[in-house]
């Protein structure tokens, strides 16, 4: 066993033995408060639900790309930390197990205003580690989600075999695996005869659906169903060059996916199946709308960008910045490119204590699995190029889509939401009238030469976020932005090394977005 690998092997083991310690303590302490007792099993409960995947993490760490077990090794160890920093609390406050002798000396102490000062402390410390415990789990999440793409046959045989298990997270990259493993072998013809699962996602003609109009300002609609339920309505269009056999097929094992994914973790609601049409569009995908969030109507992104950035405060948007660049992990984890991230395609739904909403990404008309082939065609739509890096403008795109096509899209978006200002702009009518007038590409859209206008177009939304980001948004944000923008060129600080794109299943790509991305994002406190 190489250093590296026992290195995460040991800092996995390290964790599980801390997480022992804690249960057995959780045995222990029977004689303590009440409410210390039950920090102490929160605690304890929440690393049982993480357990599991650290586990798994230790049982197949050398089958892990170096690129992988560096990352894991990182957040292994700030795990333990965290766990260890629970043990040594309840011991210094507690004693050790099976010693009563320090709780008996504080239940022995005069009066009750001493032993209730030391119990609100004990409870609030264990509820600081907890925090840093779920914390950690929530980083951890898309860097577990990637094994989803890993295609070594020890990790697929284990993650088959647990599909059906108790843990919640094992079974759900399982079931990914799964999907992705019907969508790669099922042939065209056979949809009418396949499983049961999947047939099931097409719902039925009785399927009940209702009181349907659109969001303004978004590609989607909003209905209700048969049950009072309100959900979303996506459209899929037949694009050229795609017959509607491949189309459905295309459909279904999107569907397929999506219908597995955690509103919580993703940015993206669960589809609950999709309804097939004698008309254009062919296919309405429904998604159902968490009970959590079904406060307000939905409206899309590009309708609150348009409203006085006065109306929401610092936190939430950056709370829709860091959710909006986590759906695109999920999305390569699962082997989507969405190819269309736009504030069109991005839905904000309420929960009763939010003014701005959570993001929740749409729009998969015209996505493709990463491993498919892709129909090199586009648009001269100068309000959908400006979401696209140049090199996929025009009716000809020049490269195959790919994950940093779309990291450079939320770049874009996220440079709106920095700023709060909508690039594009809407008449009463809800169309398109023209540029904002803080974007100064009139004369860049008029250009003969189209390339080099989309080049000039991407060179001025760079300059922007490094001269205008940094006194609204600050360094961190400026920096994601600015790596997002920047992720194809040749000197990308987000792509630096050759080493970045040599793994065939994309985990290094994905590793690179989430430590350069995502957890740079998480880190802004405001």
């Amino acid at each position: 066993m190489s250093d590296a690998v026992s290195l995460g092997f040991q800092t996995a083991e390290l964790c599980i033995k801390t997480g022992k310690e804690i249960y057995k303590r959780c045995k222990t302490y029977r004689h303590a408060d009440e409410e210390v007792r039950q920090a102490i099993l929160e605690i304890d409960s929440y690393w049982f639900t993480i357990e599991d995947q650290v586990r798994f993490l230790r049982d197949h760490w050398e089958f892990f790309e170096d690129r992988y077990q560096v990352h894991s090794n990182h957040l292994l160890g700030e795990l333990q930390k965290s766990l260890q920093a629970a043990v040594d609390l309840i011991d210094n406050v507690l004693g050790e197990p099976d010693d009563s002798s320090v709780w008996n000396g504080i239940r022995s102490k005069k009066g009750d205003t001493r032993r209730g000062k030391w119990t609100v402390y004990t409870k609030e410390q264990l509820n600081l580690i907890l925090k840093r415990i779920e914390k950690w789990h929530h980083h951890f999440n898309p860097t577990w989600f990637l094994l989803s793409r890993m295609s070594n046959k020890n990790v697929g045989r284990d993650f088959e075999n647990s599909r059906d298990g108790n843990s919640g997270a094992i079974s759900t990259v399982a079931k990914l695996r799964e999907a992705h493993g019907e969508s790669q072998t099922t042939l065209v013809p056979s949809i009418s005869s396949s499983s049961t699962s999947s047939s099931s996602l097409f719902l039925g003609k009785n399927y009940e659906l209702k009181d349907i109009e659109a969001i303004p300002l978004a590609r989607s609609s909003m209905g209700m169903t048969g049950e009072g339920r309100r959900v979303i309505i996506d459209h899929y269009f037949l694009r050229n060059g795609v017959d509607l056999r491949t189309a459905k097929k295309d459909v279904r094992d999107l569907v397929s996916i999506l219908s597995r994914v955690d509103p919580a973790f993703s940015s993206l609601l669960p589809c609950e199946g999709v309804l097939e049409t004698e008309s254009e569009p062919p296919f309405q995908m429904i998604f159902t709308i968490p009970r959590t969030m079904s406060y307000g109507v939905p409206c899309s992104l590009r309708s609150a960008l348009l409203q006085t950035k006065n109306d929401f405060d610092l936190n939430e948007r950056v709370h829709l910045a860091v959710s909006l660049a986590r759906s695109v992990v999920f999305l390569h984890a699962s082997r989507i490119v969405h190819k269309n991230i736009t504030p069109e395609n991005v839905v904000l739904l309420r929960s009763d204590n939010e003014t701005l909403g959570t993001p929740f990404l749409v729009g998969f008309e015209r996505f493709r699995f990463d491993e498919r082939r892709t129909n090199m065609t586009g648009d001269d739509n100068w309000e959908k190029n400006i979401y696209r890096h140049p090199q996929r403008q025009g009716l000809q795109p020049e490269e195959v889509y790919s994950m940093r096509h779309d990291i450079y899209s939320v770049g874009v978006c996220l440079l709106e939401i920095g700023l709060w200002n909508s690039f594009v702009q809407y008449n009463e009518d809800h169309q398109v009238s023209g540029p904002s007038p803080e974007l100064s590409i009139d004369d860049l859209l008029i250009a003969k030469n189209k390339r080099r206008a989309a080049v000039g177009i991407k060179a001025l939304l760079t300059e922007k976020a490094m001269t205008h980001l940094p006194r609204t948004m600050g360094k961190i944000y400026t920096d994601v932005v600015v790596s997002c923008l920047t992720c194809l060129d040749s000197d990308s600080p987000l792509f630096s090394e050759p080493t970045d794109f040599e793994d065939a299943d994309g985990i290094v790509v994905g590793v690179r977005y989430i430590e350069k991305i995502v957890y740079e994002i998480e880190r802004i406190r405001v």
